[in-house]
């Protein structure tokens, strides 16, 4: 640590430049060659693992299945569907008002001890609330076995929980993002992304729930969601959508911050939208980053039927903590 005065102004004035997205302008992107459509039928908020030179992209319950899997030995597809990695449900899980099994946003991580954990969102029968279930399995390709009868974090009183996350730092501390669901059509506040730590198990509260970002742009329109936290050299960089999925605005961006728990700066404009990409994909975002650092994934619209979105995947440069959407050769 420094010692004077002098040098901590000095340090204090290079970290800002390091660490603000407002530091360096990034360079812009357009035109529909930065990103490829992998699956073009209905795969939304999709989370992708890596483990021996195997690609697996988990996504929302369609078709049958609670939470989807597809495998690849390239990013660039071709993606092989695979069974349905949670086929048994825990009780508290039930059809929402609408009468639908909404089983959302799925994040799979491997843990120490050689078992992978699988988050998930899912309608809470009693509340009438979406709450973040857990789920365990021997392998990536499951199937997953629900770790308890109740829901990991559910908060009835204060709205819904959705769009779980998990972080490992280099230290090996565990981290767990959420957020919760209030917004513009909630009409109960702004979102706000929260990081939860863990123990190595994933499950057990390792301390306070720490908020690291809200929705505070007019753009955003009240929702920030799928967070996605990533460990780079200078720092931290939060990947976040914005704004609701299927407004036609639906956008995705970062911010970053010198520690996990922040305090996070919002990068100006946006990362992936649909005018970044030249208008070829509309409502980009539900992102999840490869453990490469290189490739982003995200969910776009599909022609038909509404509502349905396909699998993308972009390359991403970086200029320091700045991620740029950048042609992939390999995909």
């Amino acid at each position: 640590m420094p010692r004077k005065r002098s040098s901590v102004s000095l340090l204090a004035a290079i970290l800002l430049l390091i660490l603000s997205p407002n530091a360096q302008a990034r360079e812009p992107t357009r035109g529909p060659e930065l990103a490829q459509q992998v699956i073009n039928r209905n795969f939304p908020d999709p989370d992708v693992f890596t483990e021996d030179d195997t690609y697996y992209a988990y996504a929302t319950n369609t078709g049958g299945y609670h939470v989807q899997l597809a495998t690849a030995s390239d990013p660039a597809g071709p993606w092989q569907q695979r069974p349905d990695v949670l086929p048994k449900l825990p009780p508290w899980i039930g059809p929402s008002e609408s009468g639908s099994l909404n089983i959302w946003a799925p994040d799979v991580s491997a843990r120490d001890d050689g078992t992978y954990l699988l988050y998930y969102t899912a309608n809470h029968a009693p509340s009438g609330r979406q709450c973040i279930g857990a789920a365990v399995a021997d392998s990536p390709l499951g199937p997953f076995e629900p770790t308890s009868p109740e829901p990991l974090i559910c908060a009835p009183g204060q709205g819904d929980v959705i769009d779980p996350a998990s972080f490992v730092d280099d230290d090996g501390k565990r981290y767990l993002l959420y957020k919760d669901s209030r917004g513009a059509r909630a009409r109960s506040g702004p979102s706000t992304i929260h990081l939860r730590p863990v123990a190595a198990d994933g499950l057990t509260p390792a301390g306070a729930d720490v908020s690291l970002l809200s929705a505070d742009r007019p753009e955003e329109n009240g929702v920030v969601e799928a967070p996605t936290l990533v460990r780079r050299p200078e720092g931290y960089v939060l990947f976040y959508s914005g704004n609701t999925f299927d407004s036609g605005d639906y956008f995705t961006n970062y911010a970053t911050a010198p520690s996990p728990t922040g305090p996070f700066t919002k990068a100006p404009g946006t990362l992936l939208s649909k005018e970044a990409l030249g208008g070829s994909v509309r409502n980009p975002g539900g992102q999840d980053v490869f453990d490469d650092g290189d490739r982003i994934a995200f969910h776009g619209d599909l022609p038909a039927p509404p509502g349905d979105r396909g699998l993308h995947v972009g390359g991403l440069s970086w200029n320091g903590l700045n991620p740029v959407l950048s042609p992939d050769s390999r995909t």
